[in-house]
């Protein structure tokens, strides 16, 4: 897509046999937006379309549109200008939010939220090109812009609210309100023998007009009445003063897409390096400038750590909680920008870190909410059924207690007394059966049970036999899990210092680990098996990525 400066430029270098006579119209009216408030005016474009093509003029008409959309249809109506005969009459009407500098004014697409002088070119119509063509025909050429009756924010090197009009000579130049240039328009200027200075007086609102204002012609001429003379064609350019004009058109836009417009032209132009540069440092500069805004924040170790944390925790995983910003967490940052509907840069700001720990905060508490939820139901569920088996009254109740509840709330208990049952029982039986099932007892795998219960059918040893080797087969149904998080264990919680850190913590939080060494023998297992039961993470007796989150967002 050509900008209306660049088409502008372009056709105004090119050489073309003159066609027939055309008038010609463009009309823009911006009503309603995306951002900033919305303007009076909305269905207008209709009216003025209607005046002007009853009028016989060709128009570019649109309502509403972002700056891309607008310069495409002004480059359409440039390259119209561009084709015809210069006896055309031009009208160009715009309405909307404006914004100005010294250089030029804007008309602003319906996307623009706080415009400055560096990107305004992006979302937003020049009007200085729009004055070039109309100077194309002097006396025949109005340019009306319409007075926004609100102005917005605007950035650094930009006024809102107003905007510079050029008057090339003979181009009339009006503002006022919307309304009242459709009355000058459709009352005035459209009535055929009606001089400029008599349209004024025909607006009946306030307009203001400078530029060619004649008392003794008008846009149109009277019915009848012979065409003015048809001025000679300007001298054609040669093609390196073509290129010249095209690229400074380009300069003064200076978005990318005007940029590629003349690579398009002139892919092998004199400033074709210079362009490529400039489009090259128009798409990485941001990147850099986030990245360069990263590193101010001089985030430690433990910042970067916590973020990841927080990260995890809002479901952007980083693969890993090491303070280190590799790809995996890039990746992590940039998904997050981009779901928040910031540019994914995957570089952070100091108000993305914040929001990210507000999501976090609000995501552990949630978590919180829940498991808090859960362990008192399953708390009213362990006592409900030790009470039903009568508080562990016999062995049978013991070990269905334990079936059901092996890290329950009575394990413990329920353990110790079946040891002790076991005991007793172990010196009721001959020296041999007691010495098989210790060996039994310490190889702890279903073929050595089983080999047990082959020999000595009959023994006290039985009921424990069988209730341990329906133990392993319920792990060994989930084996491929348990060994899936194993190994994640090893790369989550693989040294001392980190599983120092996970017993601590399970015992500030009231699931007692056993001694606080970093063994990770069976107590800190059973323990951290109660905190994933309580968090609701798959309970592997394994730290995973998603255990060591829940740790951490613990309070």
């Amino acid at each position: 897509m050509k900008l209306t400066r660049v088409m502008t430029v372009a056709l105004a270098a090119a050489a073309a046999s003159p066609l027939a006579a055309e008038d010609l119209a463009l009309v823009i009216v911006n009503a309603e937006y995306d951002r900033v408030r919305d303007l009076d005016g909305n269905g207008l474009d209709q009216t003025f379309e209607d005046a002007l093509e009853d009028a016989g003029f060709r128009v570019f008409a649109g309502a509403d549109l972002t700056g891309p959309q607008m310069q495409r249809l002004a480059g359409e109506f440039a390259a119209a200008a561009g084709d015809s005969d210069e006896d055309d009459r031009i009208v160009v009407v715009l309405s909307g939010h404006l914004a100005g500098s010294a250089a030029d004014g804007w008309l602003l697409g319906r996307e623009v939220q706080v415009p400055n002088a560096f990107g305004v070119g992006a979302a937003a119509l020049p009007f200085s090109p729009l004055a070039e063509i109309a100077a194309r025909a002097p006396g025949q050429a109005v340019l009306m812009v319409a007075d926004p009756e609100r102005e917005i924010e605007v950035g650094a090197g930009l006024q809102g609210g107003t905007a510079p009009l050029p008057a090339p000579q003979g181009v009339t130049v009006a503002q006022g309100e919307i309304e009242g240039l459709l009355d000058f328009l459709r009352d005035g200027l459209l009535q055929p023998g009606m001089s400029y200075a008599e349209a004024i007086d025909e607006a009946g609102r306030d307009v203001t007009v400078s530029g060619y204002v004649s008392a003794a012609s008008g846009l149109l001429p009277a019915e009848g009445a012979a065409p003015a003379p048809r001025p000679q064609p300007p001298r054609e350019e040669s093609t390196d003063t073509g290129e010249i004009a095209y690229w400074s058109a380009v300069r003064d836009i200076g978005t990318v897409e005007a940029l590629r417009s003349y690579l398009e032209r002139y892919p092998d132009g004199k400033f074709a390096a210079d362009a490529r540069r400039l489009i090259d440092d128009a798409v990485t500069a941001p990147q850099r400038r986030a990245e360069a805004a990263e590193a101010a924040l001089e985030l430690s170790r433990d910042q970067r750590r916590q973020i990841q944390r927080n990260l995890s925790l809002i479901g952007f995983d980083p693969r890993g909680i090491d303070g280190i910003f590799g790809p995996a967490t890039r990746t992590a940052i940039g998904a997050w920008q981009k779901a928040k509907g910031f540019d994914a840069t995957t570089f952070l700001t100091a108000r993305q870190i914040q929001d990210i720990q507000t999501a976090a905060n609000a995501r552990a508490a949630e978590l919180e909410r829940e498991a808090a939820e859960r362990r008192a139901a399953e708390e009213r569920q362990d006592r409900a059924y030790w009470r039903d088996l009568g508080e562990g009254r016999d062995e049978a109740a013991l070990r269905a207690y334990l079936k059901r509840y092996p890290d329950g709330i009575f394990s413990d208990v329920a353990r110790d007394r079946l040891a002790q049952i076991e005991d007793d029982r172990a010196g009721q039986v001959r020296r041999e059966v007691r010495q098989a099932w210790r060996g039994a007892q310490e190889a702890d795998n279903i073929a050595a049970y089983q080999s047990f219960l082959e020999r000595y059918p009959d023994t006290p040893f039985e009921d424990a036999a069988r209730a341990r080797i329906a133990e392993l087969e319920d792990q060994n149904r989930n084996s491929a899990e348990v060994e899936q998080a194993r190994q994640e264990e090893t790369g989550v919680a693989g040294n001392t210092v980190t599983r120092l850190l996970v017993e601590r913590r399970l015992q500030q939080i009231g699931f007692d680990p056993g001694a606080v060494d970093g063994a990770f023998d069976e107590a800190a297992r059973r323990a951290i098996r109660r905190f994933q039961r309580d968090q609701g993470v798959p309970i592997t007796g394994y730290v995973t990525r998603e255990t060591m989150v829940r740790l951490l967002a613990m309070r």
